[in-house]
């Protein structure tokens, strides 16, 4: 019986070394392995950390799909291996990106997708390249050169009671962009809202609403206090669960209900675009999109004063300040009008 075992256990262990070694020697194309990931993601045959990946994550692998044949045309090569993808083709590819005019931010998004893809390749044995790990190949900005708009109290306050003149498409645009404003949760979390949602919490016999939320995102479960009833308002409005509107008609018909709103100032921005600085004088309400929802709310609790940092990020699920930091939109003014506030209501306190 021991005889048999241990040539049955040496036929295995013979076995396993075959498989890994044809494993570790595959050396699939780009392009087909990221077809066959996102395929399998979309039917959950692939899951991140036990859940279906969000429908954001696949679209994000879908803009590398449509980009990288466009670079390998550019760069006159087609069905690029992993093995074949050096710093070379890292430099020629954010050269390509500075060539399409994208911004910084985008640029480092696609290549930290090109990575992320990479990665998975190695754990699965499609690939046995390393590159994307050494410190040359940069997947972030190494700083933000502007600050991201927001919107302060008052014009959130006008964007909520602009007349839209009855228009259905505009009304839930507006009403799932001010959700965001008053819960600070990313579009996938603040437009599924429902009543299913709210809990008590009791304080000292006082009954106060909160929102228990799992993040889409992250898998995290979040507790946001409404703080008043205007988010509760708008859910019961549209009769206990957010309306359905798409994250592309939010970003292209948000800008025009601000306009509404008179949210016109004109804002300078400074960014990195083709590899160029570039400054833009623009009105507000080109810039906010789905996200500035968001940092509205995030900037809004911060400049209050009233709340920490750890305990903001509490509400808006940032696992690291150093994330949590990049949603605050003050600009310099802003800065130094609350160094002046703090400086000054610490002051007060100290006299008395």
């Amino acid at each position: 019986m021991f005889h048999i075992l241990k040539n049955f256990l040496g036929i295995s262990f013979e076995l396993t070394i075959v498989r890994k070694k044809q494993k570790k020697n595959r050396d699939e194309v780009f392009l087909s392995y990221l077809e066959t990931r996102i395929a399998d993601m979309e039917k959950n045959a692939l899951l991140n950390r036990g859940r279906s990946y969000a429908r954001e994550s696949v679209c994000n692998y879908r803009k590398i799909l449509r980009i990288w044949p466009e670079f390998e045309r550019a760069a006159g090569v087609s069905g690029l291996r992993f093995s074949q993808i050096t710093m070379d083709v890292y430099s020629g590819f954010m050269e390509w990106c500075d060539s399409r005019n994208y911004m910084e931010s985008t640029k480092y998004h696609y290549i930290a997708l090109v990575k992320a893809i990479m990665n998975s390749a190695l754990e699965d044995g499609a690939s046995c390249n390393t590159v994307q790990n050494s410190r040359s190949f940069v997947t972030r900005c190494s700083a933000p050169i502007y600050k991201k708009v927001y919107l302060g109290r008052d014009e959130i306050s006008r964007l909520a009671a602009v007349d839209l003149n009855g228009d259905p498409l505009l009304t839930k645009v507006r009403d799932v962009f001010l959700a965001g404003c008053y819960c600070g949760q990313r579009f996938s979390d603040y437009s599924s809202l429902s009543l299913d949602d709210v809990e008590t919490i009791s304080i000292e016999g006082e009954e106060f609403k909160a929102l228990r939320k799992i993040q889409k995102k992250t898998g995290k479960t979040v507790i946001i206090p409404m703080l008043d009833d205007s988010l509760l308002n708008i859910i019961r409005r549209w009769g206990g669960k957010m309306p359905k509107v798409s994250i592309s008609a939010l970003n292209t018909n948000i800008k025009t209900v601000c306009r509404m709103a008179g949210i016109d100032t004109r804002v300078t921005v400074y960014s990195n675009r083709g590899g160029r600085r570039v400054k833009e004088s623009r009105y507000k309400y080109e810039l906010v999109s789905s996200h500035t929802a968001r940092r509205s709310y995030i900037t809004n609790l911060y400049m209050d004063g009233r709340l920490s940092t750890e305990q903001i990020r509490s509400i808006s699920g940032h696992s690291s300040e150093e994330s949590f930091k990049r949603y605050l939109c003050q600009n310099q003014e802003d800065e130094a009008k609350e160094i002046i506030r703090r400086y000054i209501g610490k002051r007060g306190c100290s006299s008395r």
